[in-house]
């Protein structure tokens, strides 16, 4: 591999291995789970092992929890610039999303990540990697992630503190 700079898809596969430590997952699967192709993955998997976010062992992938907590807060709105657009329809996220939502009050206009069919109509927020809203939308637990993540990304300070405390809970 001739880079080793961190992309937003390996934040995406990062978070879905962060958020379901216990499950013993192939590349397949995560494939699957997450809309990218095989060799997406089997990339990204290489530079967070390379990068030493992820363990690979005998007893399967580990995320290394404080190092992807430190990527996470520090590094993700740089990683994976966030811009924000026009109202769409989406899963709230940020500030907006359940996960923040009784620690921090926002705009009158939630924050989304765009989805078609989405519950919500807010400011659309450019998603983590094209892939990830749907991958949200079908897993709780990454979805939580994946709206502190979207918080590092737009977050006013006090709303990446709020994050970074609710972060340590999480991973």
């Amino acid at each position: 591999m001739d880079s080793m700079a961190l992309l937003p898809a390996d934040l995406l596969v990062a978070a879905r291995l962060a958020v379901h430590p216990d499950a013993s997952t192939s590349v397949r699967q995560l494939g699957d789970e997450l809309g990218m192709s095989k060799s997406a993955v089997a990339y990204s998997l290489q530079r967070l092992v390379a990068l030493d976010l992820v363990k690979d062992g005998e007893n399967g992938r580990r995320i290394n929890r404080l190092a992807l907590r430190d990527c996470l807060e520090h590094g993700a709105r740089w990683i994976a610039p966030a811009k924000i657009g026009d109202f769409e329809l989406g899963l709230p996220t940020a500030h907006a999303a359940p996960v923040l939502s009784d620690k921090l009050t926002g705009d009158a206009d939630p924050m989304v990540m765009p989805l078609a069919h989405g519950p919500v109509r807010g400011r659309a927020v450019s998603p983590l990697h094209p892939l990830a809203p749907r991958a949200a939308s079908l897993d709780p637990k990454l979805y939580a992630l994946l709206a502190l993540i979207d918080t590092f990304r737009i977050g006013r300070a006090r709303d990446r503190q709020a994050a970074a405390a609710k972060l340590r809970e999480l991973l």
